[in-house]
This record gives C-alpha cells, sequence and structure tokens, in this order.
C-alpha cells in the first residue's frame, strides 16, 4: 500500500468521522441554512440551551442514570467474572452468551415485557427512574462485560489469587485489593462504555417513562420540533462530554498500568 494511499484512506476515515459532528456544529451556530454553507452564524442558540433550566435538569437526570448504570455494571460483572474465573471456568461461554442476549431482543419487546412485569405487586415500578436504571443496566452491560472479560482473560487470576492467600487474604481481600487493581484498565474501559451507552439512550427511555422523568436524549427529541438549532448544539455537547470522559479514562488507565508496575 503506497503512502498516498494510506493517506487517502485515513482521510476519508477522518471525513467519515468527523464530518457529522462540524456539520452539527455548524448547524447550532447558523442563523439559517438554505443552500450549502450557514448564511451567518450567531451563539443565540447556544445561549437560549445554556439558560433553559428544562435542558440542565435533563442533563442531569442522565447523569445519574449513567453514573448508576455504570456502578451497577461494575457491581455485577467484576465479583461475578472473579468466581468464575477462579473456581467455574467452563461457565465462561455460557455467561458470555447469556451477555449477548440484550441485543437479540428489540427494546419495544424488553420494555412492554417490563411493564407488564411490574406494573402491579409485588414490585410497582412501572413509569419509575429505578426501572429505567436496571433496564438500561441490562442492555449496556454487553458492552462493559467485553471490555472487563478481557482484563480477567489478560491477567493471571489464578496465580495472582494463589499468591494473596498464601499471605492470608481471603477471596474478598483477594478480588478488592489484588485483582482489582490489576484489571482496573479494563474495568475503566468497560466503565466508559456503559456511560457512553446509557447517555445517549432513547428508545427505552422513551418507552418505560418518556416525559414523567425526562433525559437529555427524550428533551432534544422534544427540542427538535421547535429549535432544531438547540438539538444540534446538545449533540455536540454529547460528543465532547463522550470525549472528555474517555480523555479522562485513557489517563486513568495510564496511571493504573504504572502504578500495577
Amino acid at each position: 500500500m503506497t503512502r498516498l494511499l494510506r493517506r487517502l484512506l485515513l482521510l476519508t476515515l477522518g471525513l467519515y468521522l468527523f464530518l457529522p459532528i462540524l456539520a452539527s456544529l455548524a448547524y447550532s451556530l447558523a442563523t439559517s441554512w438554505t443552500t450549502l454553507l450557514p448564511e451567518g452564524y450567531t451563539l443565540k442558540h447556544w445561549a437560549n440551551l445554556l439558560e433553559n433550566q428544562r435542558f440542565w435538569l435533563s442533563l442531569g437526570r442522565t447523569a445519574l442514570l449513567s453514573f448508576s448504570v455504570v456502578a451497577l455494571s461494575i457491581f455485577f460483572l467484576v465479583p461475578t467474572l472473579f468466581v468464575v474465573r477462579m473456581y467455574y471456568p467452563k461457565v465462561a461461554g455460557v455467561l458470555e452468551f447469556l451477555t449477548l442476549w440484550p441485543f437479540v431482543f428489540p427494546g419495544v419487546i424488553l420494555a412492554v415485557g417490563l411493564i407488564s412485569l411490574y406494573s402491579g405487586p409485588p414490585l410497582q415500578l412501572a413509569q419509575t427512574p429505578f426501572l429505567l436504571i436496571a433496564a438500561v443496566t441490562v442492555i449496556s452491560l454487553p458492552y462493559a462485560y467485553r471490555a472487563v472479560d478481557n482484563a480477567f482473560a489478560a491477567a493471571d487470576i489464578k496465580t495472582l489469587a494463589e499468591a494473596a492467600r498464601s499471605l492470608g487474604a481471603d477471596d474478598a481481600k483477594t478480588l478488592a485489593w489484588v485483582i482489582l487493581p490489576t484489571v482496573l484498565p479494563g474495568v475503566l474501559s468497560g466503565g466508559v462504555l456503559a456511560f457512553s451507552a446509557a447517555f445517549g439512550e432513547f428508545a427505552l427511555t422513551q418507552l418505560l417513562i418518556g416525559t414523567l422523568w425526562e433525559t437529555l436524549p427524550v428533551y432534544q427529541v422534544q427540542l427538535a420540533r421547535t429549535d432544531g438549532n438547540g438539538s444540534a448544539a446538545i449533540t455536540v455537547l454529547s460528543f465532547l462530554a463522550a470525549w472528555g470522559l474517555g480523555f479522562w479514562a485513557l489517563s486513568l488507565r495510564k496511571d493504573a498500568k504504572v502504578s500495577v508496575i
């Protein structure tokens, strides 16, 4: 492959990735856009958005939802993978298969099933944030599972655990003080993936709770009907948040690797 061809491929990939973001940014700043390029630029749409209390409330709910999903995903995945890798390695394939199930069921079917199940006693959780957090955690698990499982697979868990036991540590201390720092880079990557999946989740949120507990994607769709420029500004902010979180996680990964070494 020649140098020119490699550069063309990289340029094509860069345009494919960044052109939609640049177009969203330009549209959020445009006074009007009826030709190839905007006819003028203004910060009015951004100012209106940042002064809107509904935007900040929906952003706060989305952050709460996303961080709750990350905490639950790590809480369930790390101990489970530790037990499976240590004592039941033959179950790993079954566990991996189960994590793919959320991809099999469309969001509509999942939402209808959850609403039917939790609309009556003993757990009346329909149209509450608790059911939404639990549901989004389930559909975000496959993303986090891949990163965390790869970290467990790359580490020599059994040797580390045996060394910790020889020093008197039980399983809980081994997991907390030996295994978790070792797999921390993978856990951080899984957390970022789960956060991103939860942050942008719209279909399940709309079906389960709608505007009763309005998150940022739901608010963005509502806003797009009256103010497309403001909706484009939310798109740009979402990308910036995802990138910022990704770079922050990468910096933590480097620190974690150094501390482990």
